[in-house]
């Protein structure tokens, strides 16, 4: 056998196949003390929080509002700007609360208070940066909140920019690769695993991400 690795399909992302080509440039060697479970959740995740914090290039101390903490690629982000001493706010629904105030969240919950109001009320001045992995009118609620629309990113919505923010900009080479990985063995990214389902179970474990009653990763386990 060869080795172990992680990495991006040939479409960019991710696949459910027991076997799948992945571009060598895309791919990385799973090091050794990370499991291939942990390893399953960096691509994306991982990654794109290292992309979205790197772009914004805040300096230790500032704040940044990380618009929908709960899901995997927010808690990646809120993990990894706390580690570099970042001040993390984050909204959510209720279920999302308990474990993103764990890693340091200060946590705003939409569905039971108006989150532009509660955000003016923790940071007055407006915020260093903001992480928008919701979209729509949540996005457009939140991007008045920045000092500079500029450091507006969105991960899903590329109507961003009209609003003067930007679309994060995506490196899915090997360097980001091996860096996530070097994250997770550090402890600096911790992916929350909330659900292995085996290959056969694949269209419950994407229903229960579509209908919003996930937190973290959930990953598919071939064999």
């Amino acid at each position: 056998m060869g080795d172990a690795v992680f990495g991006f399909a040939l479409t960019g992302g991710g696949t459910y196949a027991e076997t799948t080509v992945l571009s060598a440039p895309n791919t990385a060697r799973i090091p050794a003390g990370l499991s291939a479970t942990v390893a399953a959740t960096l691509p994306v995740a991982g990654t794109t929080a290292v992309d979205v914090l790197d772009q914004l290039g805040l300096p230790a101390g500032a704040t940044i509002l990380v618009n929908g903490v709960g899901g995997g690629v927010g808690l990646a982000v809120a993990q990894l700007a706390i580690g570099r001493e970042l001040r993390v706010i984050g909204t959510g629904s209720t279920a999302k609360r308990e474990h993103a105030e764990g890693i340091g969240v200060r946590f705003i919950d939409y569905t039971a208070e108006d989150v532009a109001n509660a955000a003016r009320e923790q940071v007055p001045v407006g915020f260093d940066g903001i992480v928008d992995l919701v979209g729509g009118t949540s996005l457009r609620t939140v991007a008045p909140l920045a000092q500079d629309p500029r450091n507006v990113i969105a991960v899903g919505d590329a109507s961003v920019s009209d609003l003067g923010g930007r679309f994060v900009e995506r490196r899915i080479d090997r360097e980001n690769l091996e860096r996530s990985a070097r994250l997770a063995l550090d402890g600096v990214l911790a992916p929350r695993i909330t659900a292995v389902h085996t290959l056969s179970d694949a269209p419950a474990a994407l229903a229960g991400i579509e209908n919003g009653h996930t937190s973290g990763k959930v990953v598919i386990k071939v064999t």
